[in-house]
C-alpha cells in the first residue's frame, strides 16, 4: 500500500519551535512528528511512502537517512518552491506511481484512525477521494449530504453553504481532519504548481463522488500550535492515545 506525508509547510503557528526546526521534526513526547506518522503507516502495512519537504528540507533528508524503516521504501520530494497540498501531492505521485490509491496524511495531526481500514474502505468504493471528517468546530466546514458525498463548503462567518452539486437529503457540516485517500487519476492534467487539494476535491465533486468518512469515534488532534503539543502530551500521559 502507498502513502504520502505532507510535511513541507513552514509551521508558522509553531513558532518559536520552527525557527530552527522543520515542522516535521518538532518533538512530541520525545518523538518527531514525522517519526510518529511513519511508524503508524508502517504498522498499518504501508510499504511505499513519500514525504514532501521545503522548510529546512535538508534536516528532514538527514533524519530520514538516519532512521530507515525495515521493509518500507521512503521517497523524499524536496520542493524548491512550496507547492501547497495539491501541488505537493501531484509531485509525489510521480514518485509512487498512479496505479493504486494513495493515503495522504498531514504531518501535524495526531489520531487513532485505523489507517488500514480507512484505506481499504476507499479501495472498495467508487469515490475519487475519501476524506476523514469529524463533527467539531472549525473555521471552514466541508458540506456533505445524507449519502456522505461532498457537495460544498461553508465558512463560520455567514454559515451559508456554497454548494457545487445538488445534495441528497439534509446537509451535514463537518471538519476535514487532514487525512485522505485519493485516486491518482484525480490529479491527471493538474499542473505541478501551488494549489489546494480541497479546491480540487470540490471541483471534482461536481460530477464525481468525493466521500466523507466519519471518524468521530477515534481520537484526533491538530498539532499546529505549541499549546496543542502540550495538550497532546497530556493525552498521551493519560492513555488517551499511544504513539
Amino acid at each position: 500500500m502507498k502513502a504520502m506525508i505532507l510535511a513541507a509547510g513552514y509551521g508558522t503557528r509553531l513558532h518559536p519551535l520552527t525557527l530552527t526546526l522543520p515542522k516535521a521534526l518538532v518533538p512530541l513526547a520525545g518523538k518527531p512528528l514525522l517519526g510518529i506518522i511513519l511508524e503508524r503507516l508502517a504498522a498499518a502495512g504501508f510499504d511505499q511512502i513519500a514525504v514532501n519537504a521545503h522548510h529546512f528540507s535538508i534536516q528532514i533528508r538527514a533524519w530520514l537517512e538516519l532512521h530507515p524503516l525495515p521493509g518500507v521504501q521512503i521517497h523524499l520530494s524536496e520542493e524548491e518552491e512550496i507547492l501547497g497540498t495539491g501541488g505537493g501531492i501531484k509531485r509525489m505521485i510521480s514518485l509512487l506511481g498512479d496505479d493504486k490509491p494513495i493515503l495522504v496524511h498531514n504531518v501535524d495531526v495526531l489520531s487513532a484512525l485505523p489507517l488500514r481500514s480507512f484505506y481499504l474502505s476507499h479501495a472498495r468504493g467508487r469515490a475519487v477521494a475519501t476524506l476523514a471528517v469529524q463533527a467539531r468546530s472549525t473555521k471552514r466546514y466541508l458540506v456533505f449530504d445524507s449519502r456522505g458525498d461532498l457537495c460544498g463548503r461553508a465558512g463560520v462567518e455567514d454559515g451559508e453553504a456554497e454548494l457545487v452539486r445538488a445534495p441528497q437529503g439534509r446537509l451535514r457540516y463537518l471538519a476535514f481532519n487532514g487525512i485522505q485517500v485519493i485516486e491518482p487519476a484525480l490529479f491527471v492534467g493538474q499542473a505541478e504548481k501551488e494549489f489546494s487539494s480541497v479546491d480540487l476535491y470540490l471541483e471534482a465533486a461536481r460530477e464525481q463522488s468525493v466521500r466523507g468518512w466519519r471518524m468521530d469515534a477515534w481520537y484526533w488532534r491538530d498539532l499546529g500550535k505549541p499549546a496543542d503539543l502540550e495538550a497532546a502530551e497530556r493525552d498521551i500521559a493519560a492513555g488517551l492515545i499511544r504513539i
